[in-house]
């Protein structure tokens, strides 16, 4: 069958929405069938690669994901039985055939659970596995990430993630014949990881820690899509609650993101006429049950995103609520980025002198020193002191540790080419360094 150009172009286009919808379930169906990770992953991969090539030349299935959950249990079948070649070959070669294997279709029709995403993602969020390499898990087998893109996420060599990814699914798989997705109670038990861990995933595309552009729309969209199918499958949860809020709230506020030509802003500056007013309402209708708040750090977090959403400006943003939610959300979860968050609230609520003294007494110990946006928020503070030349730096220390060309250039502009009095300032410091050193 002869396709145009325009037809092929649909076919992938439905293929990429197929990617970042149906990755984690083609996986779930496929591992349900042959009980190996590795055989699983593989299989589903070449069932995507067998859908670029043929789709566009001979048109979309009618039913996508019965499709690729196909193509995947049959390459699944294929590479057990050349295992099984492999192994009676061996066996041969050593000394005979010692006993029978049962054929790889007898398991292969297994039936798939229905909520196959939200079992993925729980499956990734084993406790025997570190959390920093349960999200990497997790993108990589339930949202369908090359090992290259989240090694850029973690700012690590592709090799040193593809190592911690073996050595993860080496712990999942030490289940031996019994791997499989877990059961209602092992959900029930994970269900707080795996809010995290989700949350984490979609923060890295919302906030792209690699690469030219400030965001990566591809792993925001597949992150979130999992925060809203796992909510579906779970609704009573406040955790999953929590987070499809979240996301929706911090979504809402894309648009309020960039100015006119592109560039990133920072809350105070962003328009607020452009934030989606629908994605609000759905959010803050979430958060209803919650609103006295103390349903753990997910909620805290969720409610921070809602005080923003809900307020017309900057100065009528309820700081004081914001800072007792991040001192709950501390008090569970001393993450660096909320501390940085609560300096912010506190500059809003007593002055930047009091929040300069306690972001620079949780620099070190929260190791903030590397964070862009910690050195960022130490600028402002510094800028509002009118100390200009040590917010100069401050900038420049955002830019030097900014990662990705988005962030590099927007801190950069910030401490030199966008702030003349500090670029002066910074210039006088050098002179001044430089007679030191020549001792002038």
């Amino acid at each position: 069958m002869r396709v145009t150009g325009e037809a092929a172009a649909a076919a992938l286009a439905q293929l990429a929405e197929a990617r970042r919808t149906l990755s984690g379930r083609v996986l779930a169906a496929t591992l349900s069938s042959v009980r190996d990770l590795d055989i699983a992953e593989e299989s589903t991969a070449d069932a995507f690669l067998l859908a670029v090539q043929t789709w566009p030349e001979q048109g979309v299935p009618r039913s996508v994901e019965a499709w690729l959950i196909t193509a995947a249990k049959r390459r699944a079948i294929d590479r057990v039985r050349r295992a099984q070649v492999a192994r009676r070959a061996l066996i041969t070669m050593t000394g005979g055939w010692s006993g029978t294997t049962a054929g790889a279709d007898s398991t292969v029709e297994a039936a798939v659970v229905g909520d196959d995403d939200l079992r993925m993602v729980v499956l990734c969020c084993d406790p025997r596995i570190p959390e920093v390499d349960q999200v990497a898990l997790t993108l990589r087998l339930a949202c369908g990430i090359s090992t290259a893109a989240i090694a850029a996420a973690h700012r690590v060599s592709t090799p040193t993630m593809a190592a911690r990814l073996t050595r993860a699914k080496a712990k999942l798989a030490a289940a031996g014949p019994q791997l499989d997705l877990p059961d209602d109670a092992t959900v029930d038990r994970r269900l707080p990881a795996v809010a995290r861990v989700v949350h984490l995933a979609f923060t890295l595309g919302h906030t792209a820690a690699d690469g030219d552009e400030l965001t990566d729309e591809d792993l925001a969209d597949r992150a979130d899509y999992l925060a809203r199918v796992l909510h579906a499958a779970r609704p009573a949860d406040p955790d999953l609650t929590a987070l499809h809020a979240l996301v929706l709230l911090t979504r809402a506020r894309a648009a309020g993101r960039f100015d006119a030509a592109g560039q990133q802003v920072l809350l105070a500056d962003a328009d607020r006429r452009l934030w989606d007013r629908e994605l609000i309402r759905r959010g803050l209708d979430l958060l209803v049950p919650f609103a006295a708040g103390g349903r753990g750090p997910m909620v805290a977090q969720a409610l921070v995103a809602a005080e923003h959403a809900r307020a017309a400006d900057l100065a009528s943003t309820d700081w004081p609520r914001i800072l007792r939610l991040y001192d709950e959300i501390l008090s569970a979860d001393p993450a660096p980025g909320f501390a940085v968050g609560r300096c912010v609230a506190l500059s809003h609520l007593r002055g930047p002198y009091a929040a300069l003294a306690d972001l620079d007494e949780v620099m070190g110990p929260a190791g903030l020193q590397r964070d862009p946006y910690a050195h960022a928020a130490r600028a402002r503070f510094l800028t509002d002191l009118g100390r200009d030349a040590e917010a100069a730096l401050a900038w420049a220390e955002a830019a030097r540790h900014g990662r990705t060309t988005a962030e590099k250039d927007f801190f950069g502009s910030r401490g030199v080419g966008g702030d003349v009095r500090a670029h002066s300032a910074v210039q006088d410091i050098q002179r001044k360094h430089s007679r030191n050193t020549d001792g002038t």
